[in-house]
């Protein structure tokens, strides 16, 4: 959050001591100045929904083998 009010969500793609750099939910790139935000929080946890409990073992080792069949498919 900025300090006048402006709200940003996205991913953090770089950080340096004075900026940082995300891309919001519409894929732009967006360069704040660490000195403009009232407001900055990382979110350690991912924003992948989690299938835990949802597939079972055989599901879980489809999916894994259909994933490694597709290495050196270009």
């Amino acid at each position: 959050m900025t300090r006048n009010g402006q709200v940003y969500r996205g991913r953090r793609l770089n950080e340096d001591t004075y900026t940082v750099q995300i891309i919001d939910e519409q894929e732009r790139l967006i360069s704040l100045d660490k000195t403009t935000l009232r407001e900055y929080t990382v979110v350690k946890t991912s924003s992948m929904p989690s299938y835990k409990d949802e597939l079972t073992a055989e599901e879980l080792s489809d999916i894994v083998a259909y994933l490694h069949s597709l290495r050196g498919v270009k």
